[in-house]
């Protein structure tokens, strides 16, 4: 990707509804690693349907009441909901059928950890499949935590001054991109950040007044694309992982969201919130 042009071009609807409306209450949205499918949420279930287009899609749970999933490295799909037992991550394949790969309960407090953790959120999956990385509030804290799956081990990875959010793995698993609401000098806004598993290094990539939402690595690791309104309106933008060449990908009126590549980053993903509804475009980035 060392030579690509941001160029939204070519428009594609992925998801088309019937009577010219739009999609409900979108929350989320992945491509798969073989790029066959787009997920997507929507007024709290998950969705799947054949990429590009879409086409077929086909709900996959019923009153799961989650607002977030993601895919795994392979056909498979990770998400929580919230019972009476506490909240739950599980793990569903393409036929539905889902296992239990952790719970509140399972998650132990930490030799240093003041309070157990009582929220769950924003679990997405190690491109090996072995760890989920997942919001966790704790006491009043919100940080981001470690579940390494094949031990049941936790581990805290962040102890933030203000929340965090949207996590995304980087294709090597050895980097996590999201965002923080954190006092940068007089500012408070949600900004982008790397935490380097190697030395436990936070690197902050934006700092300005807008809001900076829902980062996604490129399949190289060269690029993170991301919601922003710094202009006003939300468009995708792009810049390479340092916070170099940033770059408006889309540039419209409407609030263009949740960004996500195909995997051999030729194309991204978004949403776009029309007069009617979500719509889920695809546009090529050269």
């Amino acid at each position: 990707m060392e030579t690509m042009r941001w160029l939204c071009v070519g428009l594609l609807l992925l998801i088309p509804v019937a009577g010219g409306g739009g999609l409900l209450g979108l929350t989320a949205l992945d491509w798969s690693k073989d790029g066959q499918y787009i997920l997507y949420v929507a007024e709290g279930d998950i969705w799947i349907g054949l990429a590009p287009e879409g086409r077929d899609a086909r709900r996959m749970t019923t009153g799961a009441a989650t607002d977030w999933a993601r895919f795994g490295p392979e056909a498979w799909f990770v998400y929580v909901t919230f019972s009476d037992a506490g909240y739950v991550v599980w793990k569903a394949d393409l036929d539905g059928e889902k296992s239990l790969l952790f719970s509140q309960g399972d998650l132990s407090r930490l030799p240093d950890q003041s309070a157990p953790i009582d929220l769950i959120a924003r679990p997405t999956i190690s491109p090996d499949g072995s760890r989920v990385a997942f919001v966790g509030h704790a006491g009043g804290q919100c940080d981001l935590y470690l579940w390494h799956l094949e031990t049941g081990t936790l581990q805290q990875l962040t102890r933030t001054p203000g929340p965090v959010d949207t996590p995304d793995f980087s294709p090597d698993g050895e980097s996590l991109a999201f965002v923080g609401l954190w006092q940068i000098g007089t500012a408070l806004s949600w900004d982008l950040y790397i935490l380097d598993f190697d030395g436990d290094r936070i690197e902050l990539l934006t700092q300005d007044p807008f809001f900076d939402w829902c980062p996604r690595f490129s399949p190289d690791g060269e690029w993170i694309a991301f919601e922003s309104n710094l202009r006003g309106p939300s468009d995708i933008h792009v810049m390479r992982r340092d916070g170099r060449e940033r770059t408006a990908f889309t540039f419209d009126e409407w609030r263009d969201a949740f960004p996500c590549w195909n995997p051999n980053g030729e194309e991204i993903g978004y949403g776009s919130l029309r007069t009617r509804g979500w719509l889920i475009l695809a546009s090529k980035t050269s």
